[in-house]
């Protein structure tokens, strides 16, 4: 192959190419930014300090999780799961401001950016396009999705009472609420899908995790409290 044609298969597969040496960085799938670049890009795109707590939190539920399903096996790439947890929802307050789905919004923006697997996440943290009751391995979307569906406001909580909430401040319409309960029944499928593989419960979640509003500066991970 020449010169130029290496340049071009670097170009297309994410490899660092000069005419010397080929080195393999990242496939597009793990590609992300770090937890420093997360920060910048929610103080970048005016976060609202209760959304920032709740991503943040949202966060420490994700890593808790997908830490203990890695020890169980499952292939996940934690640094994604953080990222993709952190900026889920990186438009939300443009959303609030200008209206439009923020889920969809977010995903554009981390396009754009050249982060196409946490523009997946970001895409599919309210609703998931695969239901979980299909056949396939847990996905970092998937983990973020039930993560967002674990946290009120900066809280952990149940299923039950997360949806709740939901169903309190957006089901404005039978239609909306059908919608929910929908999301919820899809919800518990999954719960029930990721802690197969786990010997901690869910209820195990609202003790392991601190509380408090979510820091992702001071935060290294999950704590166990006992």
């Amino acid at each position: 192959m020449t010169a130029s044609g290496l340049a071009e298969l670097a170009a297309s597969e994410k490899i660092l190419y000069t005419p010397r040496k080929i080195s393999y960085v990242l496939p597009m799938s793990t590609i992300c930014p770090s937890r420093d670049e997360c920060l910048r890009l929610m103080t970048a795109h005016g976060m609202l300090p209760h959304i920032r707590a709740h991503s943040c939190r949202v966060r420490d539920v994700a890593l808790a999780v997908g830490s203990h399903l890695v020890a169980a096996g499952v292939a996940l790439h934690l640094p994604l799961l953080e990222a993709g947890a952190l900026l889920h929802d990186i438009a939300k307050t443009a959303s609030l401001a200008n209206g439009g789905e923020h889920a969809r919004l977010g995903a554009q923006w981390l396009t754009a950016l050249g982060y196409p697997a946490v523009a997946e996440i970001i895409r599919e943290h309210v609703w998931l396009s695969r239901h979980p009751a299909e056949p396939g391995p847990l996905r970092e979307v998937d983990i973020v999705n039930y993560a967002d569906k674990r946290v009120r406001h900066d809280q952990v909580v149940s299923l039950a009472e997360r949806f709740v909430d939901l169903r309190r401040r957006y089901g404005r319409t039978p239609e909306i609420l059908a919608r929910i309960s929908r999301n919820e029944a899809r919800s518990l499928v999954l719960e029930q899908k990721i802690f197969s593989y786990l010997q901690i419960t869910p209820t195990d979640l609202v003790v392991m995790i601190p509380c408090g509003g979510g820091d992702a500066e001071n935060s290294t991970g999950p704590v166990e409290r006992r």
